[in-house]
């Protein structure tokens, strides 16, 4: 079976239902009553919605170049720079059906709109001055969201809902969310490195974040929180999910392994570094390219740890039937 063939969404929207399947009134009722059929031809409705977008991204041009700043200022903002163009390639999975949508939602539109124009005028606010950047991009996002609601309807956005929702990524971190997750990671590996340290049967005394060996100090600082690789690794199990999965349960199985995985891989990099340090030269933490690029081979074997999990889980997928019969 192609992988495409449960990607790509490309069955008609006014089909029938398949035989025996109930129609839930709460869910299909209201949001039937929300589209409305085009008034003028798919052309002109393909037209102005990449007229509204291109006039949203110049609105937001100097909000978007600030952004760009900041990912090639902080590392663990880098991964903003892929969010879009991962967003637009599933989207583009569904061109057909999103290009063949006879529907449109232009006051539910607008609503969603309006909610990003406020969200725009809050970014000002004194409450989210800090955060003035995550707010704004926020407001992009929803004001997208708005132009994608009032051109195509709220019909095919359920459809296409994960390439829309994962534009959130490009929304930076507020202050107070990013501070918890690091202190939280930095805990954590703090934990899981002196269960590593005392499995291995290395004499270490531990206050707090700081570890003594017999030979050499070190300190779990923020830095060593790992939130770089844990956020990537976060965003990879979402989108190998949604390419390989099919059962909500199985995909957030999946996306709750990446916790561990990256509290792991971070610990035997900070005992690794230390054994290092401690027993051959204290170079190895201080000044050298293992502590500097030591992670890259330890994230790329937590991918490969992800990538066979998810592998497995397709496979148990296909056993309880979740795909065709190829």
């Amino acid at each position: 079976m192609d992988l495409n063939d449960h990607l790509s969404i490309t069955a008609p929207l006014e089909g029938r239902k398949p035989a025996g399947e109930r129609i839930n009134p709460l869910v299909e009722g209201p949001i039937q009553a929300l589209s409305h059929p085009l008034p003028f031809s798919m052309k002109t409705r393909n037209g102005l919605s990449l007229l509204l977008l291109l006039a949203a991204v110049a609105g937001f041009w100097q909000p978007l170049v600030s952004l760009f700043s900041l990912t090639q200022q902080q590392e663990h903002h880098s991964h903003i720079v892929l969010i879009p163009w991962l967003s637009l390639y599933v989207l583009y999975l569904g061109r057909k059906a999103i290009f063949a949508s006879r529907e449109w939602s232009p006051w539910l539109g607008s609503l969603v709109i309006g909610i990003g124009g406020w969200c725009y005028w809050s970014a000002d606010a004194a409450i989210f001055a800090p955060d003035q950047l995550s707010m704004t991009i926020l407001a992009l996002v929803v004001m997208c969201w708005g132009i994608f609601v009032s051109c195509f309807g709220v019909t095919l956005c359920r459809k296409v809902s994960f390439g829309l929702l994962f534009l959130l990524f490009m929304v930076p971190l507020p202050s107070f969310l990013l501070e918890a997750i690091i202190g939280f990671l930095q805990r954590s590996s703090a934990d899981a490195t002196d269960l590593l340290f005392s499995a291995l049967g290395v004499p270490v005394f531990r206050q707090g974040f700081v570890f003594s060996l017999s030979n050499f100090t070190i300190h779990v600082a923020e830095e060593c929180s790992g939130i770089r690789s844990a956020l990537s690794l976060f965003i990879t199990s979402l989108v190998a999910g949604h390419f390989f999965l099919r059962s909500a349960w199985v995909k957030i199985g999946l996306v709750a392994v990446v916790v561990p995985l990256a509290i792991v891989k971070n610990a035997f990099r900070i005992v690794g570094l230390s054994l290092l340090a401690n027993y051959v030269d204290p170079t190895f933490i201080t000044d050298s390219v293992l502590h500097r690029s030591g992670g890259i081979p330890l994230f790329a074997l937590s991918l490969v740890v992800l990538f066979s999990l998810a592998w497995l889980l397709r496979r148990f997928e296909k056993k309880r039937c979740y795909f065709p019969p190829e």
